[in-house]
């Protein structure tokens, strides 16, 4: 890694920290944990960023485990004033999917969703 990639790795950091804090941004959240990675995590975090490219305004956040290891790789959409959507088994086409229909387009993809919350 270069100094060039650290710092749009910084920009964008600052980037979606001004976006959280207004929350009128959408946020896609996969868990990275070791079960994740294992599961294909890496890959599919790629494929969202090569998905959004860099000019976007949607924030993307990692955690560590969700405890849902059977299902990993696992992402959860957040969309302003919406239900909170764990999908669960993604892969890179399945999260390029969830990505065009339900972070572009405002419809959850029923078929690969885990749980629903409220925050």
């Amino acid at each position: 890694m270069n100094l060039q990639e650290l710092e749009q790795i910084k920009n964008r950091i600052i980037s979606e920290k001004a976006m959280e804090q207004d929350r009128k941004s959408p946020r896609i959240t996969i868990g990275m944990g070791t079960c994740g990675i294992k599961a294909g995590a890496q890959e599919v975090l790629d494929e969202i960023d090569s998905t959004l490219g860099t000019d976007r305004n949607v924030i993307v956040t990692h955690v560590g485990c969700i405890g849902l290891c059977s299902y990993e790789p696992v992402v959860e959409v957040s969309m302003p004033g919406q239900p909170v959507i764990m999908y669960g088994e993604m892969t890179p086409d399945r999260v390029r999917e969830v990505i065009k229909e339900h972070v572009l387009g405002g419809n959850p993809v029923d078929k690969w969703v885990l749980s629903t919350r409220n925050d």
